[in-house]
């Protein structure tokens, strides 16, 4: 737990600061699309369905490979979905590690919502477990949930 807590903390101060000791990019860009490794595609489009309320933008399916990609959109958010056959379980690699290890590589996805009332709400009709809402020392409030495989959300005001 304490490996959250100092995950939560690097992030709310990661966010608060305006500099990092460099100039900005001389170039424009945006957030595209973000793509999760699942291990059941119908488990997973509903899940991200009915948190997100996202459509199925595009299906596609490597017959007898084990392959899937859906692709799922909104007005504000891209995601695909990859189940692949020959994908490591997370839950396998770290049996019998101590609760705190982590896999290297993408850690969570974060999101700023406008009404954090209104998305805890949302999530708790889903019955989407929220353990723990935080609040820095400026009163905004985050929270993280996980998806069907463990991946983790992160959720600030």
């Amino acid at each position: 737990m304490n490996c959250i807590r100092i995950a939560i903390l690097v992030s709310v101060l990661i966010l608060n600061t305006k500099a990092y000791g460099q100039e900005s990019v001389s170039f424009g860009y945006k957030s595209f699309f973000s793509a999760v490794i699942v291990s059941n595609m119908e488990i997973s489009v509903d899940w991200y369905r009915s948190v997100f309320k996202l459509q199925v933008k595009e299906r596609m399916n490597e017959d007898g490979s084990g392959f899937k990609v859906v692709i799922l959109q909104s007005e504000k958010f891209l995601l695909e979905l990859i189940e692949n056959k020959s994908t490591l379980d997370r839950k396998k690699i770290l049996a019998g590690k101590p609760p705190e290890t982590q896999l290297q590589g993408l850690f969570k996805i974060g999101f700023i919502v406008d009404d954090m009332d209104a998305c805890i709400s949302h999530l708790s009709s889903l019955n989407v477990n929220i353990d723990r809402v935080y609040k820095d020392a400026m009163g905004k409030r985050n929270f993280m949930i996980t998806d069907p495989d463990g991946n983790l959300l992160q959720f600030f005001d």
